[in-house]
């Protein structure tokens, strides 16, 4: 074997080792970010198994008060209503007694109106018996007796069983909407759209305001503290839902909520 054979046969041998180097680099980091994903995709799980949890043991904790005004707190005001209708008959006339005792029985509807609101919007007592479209209709009645802005409800008539989880994040989502409406964007009139098929669950809320909702939600996205960007967001990561803001087509703000796969299975 001359000089230049030994020189090509080692410059092979170099070359197959150079290869099998650059091979086994390669592979070994092809693994080591295949187990990066994996530690990855293992804390996202963990993450949204820590949300869900904090956002249950909120939901409970709202289902516990709710109940707890209702019982209580409601069922003394109730009381004292009653024994305010028993006092009418017995006051003097002539010196205003009718008129105050009037004043007070008002002033303790309003009260009891008022608590009815709270312990709806902290626990949606119609989401469970009646379902998702209900409860939004249910809780647009309510906003309607605040007569703080005029919320309209509109559905398609559809009635596919939204499944429980689901229903509450998505019931969520909308009351966030509403607060973040009567927050920043001046509106009159609220529009909720409810449109269903067997696949896809789409509520539009739309609203007659200024349009600065849209920047607001810029700013809050900047915001480590915005809490309630963050809920809407987390819960639909949880339910696998998607949301759009987009400009009114004269004023306002419109947010499209989409969520596929809704149905109880």
């Amino acid at each position: 074997m001359n000089t230049s054979e030994i020189i090509i046969i080692g410059t092979a041998v170099m070359l197959t080792l150079g290869i099998l180097v650059v091979v086994l680099v390669i592979f070994q980091q092809k693994e080591v970010i295949q187990h990066k994903l994996v530690l990855r995709d293992k804390d996202l799980i963990l993450q949204q198994e820590r949300l869900v949890a904090i956002l249950q043991g909120q939901e409970l904790e709202r289902k516990r008060i709710a109940e707890d005004l209702h019982d209580e707190v409601g069922a003394q005001l109730s009381v004292l209503k009653l024994n305010l209708n028993q006092l009418q008959p017995l006051l003097k006339t002539g010196h205003n007694e009718q008129e105050q005792l009037k004043e007070t029985k008002d002033f303790t509807d309003t009260i009891i109106q008022q608590l009815r609101f709270i312990s709806q919007s902290l626990h949606p007592q119609a989401l469970e018996n009646l379902g998702l479209s209900q409860a939004l209709d249910s809780f647009c009645n309510l906003m309607n007796k605040n007569k703080t802005v005029l919320v309209d409800y509109k559905d398609d008539g559809n009635q596919y069983p939204v499944e429980k989880e689901k229903a509450l994040n998505v019931y969520r989502i909308v009351q966030e909407l509403i607060n973040n409406i009567l927050k920043h964007a001046q509106a009159t009139h609220v529009q909720i759209t409810y449109n269903s098929t067997p696949s896809v669950l789409s509520i539009t809320v739309e609203d007659n305001g200024n349009g600065q909702l849209l920047q607001s939600l810029d700013i809050s996205r900047k915001k480590t503290g915005s809490l309630g960007l963050k809920n809407i967001e987390s819960r639909l990561n949880i339910i696998g839902g998607t949301i759009r803001y987009l400009p009114g087509s004269t004023s306002g703000t419109i947010a499209e909520i989409r969520v596929e796969n809704y149905q109880t299975a």
